[in-house]
This record gives structure tokens, sequence and C-alpha cells, in this order.
């Protein structure tokens, strides 16, 4: 149901009650638990404990990767985490995206991709340059498609003041990486964005890919477009670059909150 691979150890119980904070407790044993967190933090999937009231048949679950399940010799399942139909998609997330990411198409990019890391000058200011060069030099979706436009509302949109400066400097190195993302995408294959904008102010599409660059690890990487509807063809203009993956595990998956 989800595409994904989930492993799963059920603990059948009578008579467990719930603790303070609406938890189911199930004991299981020190040795036996340490040995079974060894196993599903080596898993890649999700790794989850159902527990089966034996009385009523009604099924719980908790994710085994949560720190905040297990202590001691205890697991603790919470009583609202029913496993049922509504489970699917929660269950589902913990998987991470690993699966997608095999999909997405690779781009390999080199250093010659980054003059403006090797500048001597601030990085907004590296950045801007190469950024006019995208604008000089046309961009087009695949080999004979539109032409992307690198317009003065894509570099403001990128450095406005309401993002985290973090995350405007992910976005300066990431700008190395936009021509040949969008170069190897087709038009077909961009992914269109539900947008609360009028039909007039046009709509949202982006190309994604796996990037190898030559200073660090391989990560998805995603640009963002505009479309501005004309009396002819369509303009596609440059809104954004960024990594989808943020504060996200290796596994793409959300890491849980400590408790």
């Amino acid at each position: 149901m989800t595409g994904q691979v989930i492993f799963a150890q059920v603990k059948c119980f009578s008579g467990v009650r719930l603790d303070s904070n609406g938890r189911y407790c199930l004991s299981i044993g020190i040795k036996k638990l340490e040995k079974n967190l060894s196993r599903w933090r080596r898993l890649v999937g999700a790794a989850i404990v159902i527990y089966v009231d034996a009385a009523t048949r009604k099924c719980f679950w908790v994710n085994a990767r949560d720190p905040g399940a297990i202590k001691g010799s205890q697991v603790f399942v919470p009583e609202h985490q029913s496993f049922d139909a509504r489970a699917r998609q929660v269950v589902a997330g913990l998987c991470g995206n690993i699966h997608r990411d095999l999909l997405a198409p690779l781009v390999e990019t080199t250093a010659e991709d980054y003059p403006h890391l090797r500048s001597k000058e601030h990085i907004q200011r590296s950045a801007k340059a190469l950024y006019r060069q995208l604008s000089s030099e046309p961009v087009r979706i695949g080999e004979n498609g539109p032409v992307v436009e690198f317009d003065r509302d894509g570099w403001r949109h990128i450095t406005r003041a309401a993002r985290p400066q973090l995350t405007r400097y992910q976005s300066f190195v990431l700008l190395g990486a936009v021509r040949k993302i969008v170069e190897i995408s087709d038009v077909g294959t961009l992914k269109r964005h539900n947008s609360k904008q009028i039909p007039s102010a046009g709509e949202f599409v982006s190309a994604r890919a796996a990037v190898s660059f030559p200073f660090r690890q391989t990560g998805i990487v995603k640009v963002v477009l505009k479309i501005l509807p004309t009396d002819g063809e369509p303009r596609y203009l440059f809104h954004t670059v960024y990594e989808p993956r943020r504060r996200r595990n290796v596994m793409g998956a959300r890491e849980p909150l400590p408790r």
C-alpha cells in the first residue's frame, strides 16, 4: 500500500494498562530490547512496534526509532496511534525518500560550474555575477525547449530578507547546478504545483535531480520555475533553487523531536 519496506514487530499482550501520558507500556526485557534496537537502527526503511490487545484485537503502533518510545525494558505505545487505515500515510513517512530519490535523474557537476565559490568576493556578490551569466547565456529546458529567464524577481526572491541567512546561502551555492538541471529536463516532465495565485499571475513548476558535487556528497536539488501566460508561447522565469531534504536524516525521513 505504501510502495516501501516497513519492518514490524508484533507484540500481543493482555491486561496492559495506560500510563499517565496515555501510552501502553510493553515490558520486553532489556537484553532482548537492546538486541532489537541494534537491528532496527540498521534497517533501510521504517521500523515499528505493533501492540495487539489480546482481548479486543485492537492494534496500536509506535516508531521503534523514536528516542522517546523506549526506556529501559519498556516500549511505550501511544493509545491514539491506532494501527489502521489512518496510519498508512504516517508510517509511510517514516520510510524517508530514498526509494523516490533513486528515480531522480543524475546530474554531475564539476568545479567549473561553481566559479562563484572560488571567488574572493562576498558570496552574495559573486553569486549575483553567476546569476547575470545565467541570464545572458540562454538556459533552455531540454535540448531545444523554451528559454528560462533569470530576471530581477528571481534574484529578489532568493535574497529576500524573510529567508533565513543559511537558506539564502544554500541557494547561492546551488546556482552552479541550475543550468545542468534545467537542460536535462523536458517540459513534459516538469512537476506542476498548486498555486493560490490568480491564473493571470502564473503558475509554478519544478525540475528535480540528484546532483553530484565536486566538494560534498550527492543531494537532491529542486529548481522552481514560474510560468507566465502570454498570447503566444508561455514564458518560463527562474523562481528559486533549494534542497528539499533539509532537516531530514540520511534516509530522507524527518527525525522525531527529542522529548
